[in-house]
């Protein structure tokens, strides 16, 4: 199986379904708290940036700043 990246695992899950389309939201940049990303699936360590995106105050999910980046930027 060749090499996955964060942004393309994060782009194939959008593809499916697995997440939202990107739309008005609301964006916390911190430090990885090792829960997974929601794009990739992958653990966000502490050494790495993390996003913590909120839509309509009500649903949240976490990615890597790559995985944030393919999210936002991802069209059908």
């Amino acid at each position: 199986m060749p090499f996955q990246g964060r942004a393309d695992k994060t782009i194939d899950k959008m593809r499916r379904g697995g997440l939202p389309a990107p739309t008005k939201h609301t964006g916390l940049v911190g430090r990885g708290d090792r829960r997974p990303c929601d794009g990739c699936s992958e653990t966000i360590h502490p050494s790495e940036t993390q996003w913590v995106v909120t839509l309509q105050q009500t649903f949240q999910w976490r990615f890597h700043e790559e995985c944030y980046d393919a999210w936002v930027s991802f069209h059908h």
